[in-house]
């Protein structure tokens, strides 16, 4: 019976702070593409395509919430 209330209690909790968590998701993708901005002379430059920027400046941040929160909602069980 407790785990079956603490397991409430966790979707519960994610339920209320869902949106939180979405955000720490997608700023963390944001900070990758940090990351990758100063790895350029090392790495792939996508400042020269307009598809690869796009793909740089919104694909990476969306797939890291996206992401993220997938792999956060079946860490507790939703």
């Amino acid at each position: 019976m407790t785990e079956d209330t603490t397991r409430q209690e966790k979707i519960e909790a994610w339920q209320i702070n869902r949106r939180k968590w979405y955000h720490i998701y997608f700023f963390s993708g944001v900070g990758i593409n940090f990351l990758l901005y100063f790895t350029k002379p090392f790495g792939f430059d996508p400042s020269g395509s307009v598809f690869w920027g796009s793909f740089y400046g919104l694909c990476i941040p969306l797939l890291t919430m996206f992401l993220g929160v997938y792999i956060h909602e079946k860490a507790i069980g939703v």
